[in-house]
């Protein structure tokens, strides 16, 4: 992977569910939907609305332990951030160039072998 122009924070890990007891791992991309879903149920039904809120914290990024906030544009890491696809410059909001991200940052060795020990502290 050839880094692209462009200082930023962010994450290069992914997302998993920590109420899960397998630990769902989810793309950034699909973790924001699942959010914005139990925020929306949160809004919409004010009798179970605590219950939603604290759904809300089972995500959580990999690379930093940090609890996936809707909204959040920051990250763990400083740097450049991305890659060349071919020598040619890309566009970071193209949903192509988004999910080769996502798969990138989910082959990720040292992020699987920390995810797998956490897995094998729950059974």
């Amino acid at each position: 992977m050839n880094m692209i122009l462009g200082n930023c924070v962010h994450h290069d890990g992914f997302v998993y569910d920590n109420s899960a007891a397998d630990l769902t791992i989810y793309t950034y991309s699909d973790a924001i939907v699942l959010l914005n879903e139990l925020e929306c149920k949160a809004i919409n039904d004010s009798e179970r609305r605590d219950e939603f809120e604290r759904q809300k914290n089972k995500f959580k990024w990999i690379c930093c332990d940090a609890v996936l906030i809707s909204g959040n544009t920051g990250g763990c890491k400083k740097g450049k951030h991305g890659f060349i696809i071919a020598d040619t410059t890309v566009d970071r909001l193209d949903q192509d160039t988004i999910r080769q991200w996502e798969e990138a940052c989910r082959a990720n060795e040292e992020y699987n072998n920390k995810w797998l020990m956490l897995l094998e502290k729950r059974s």
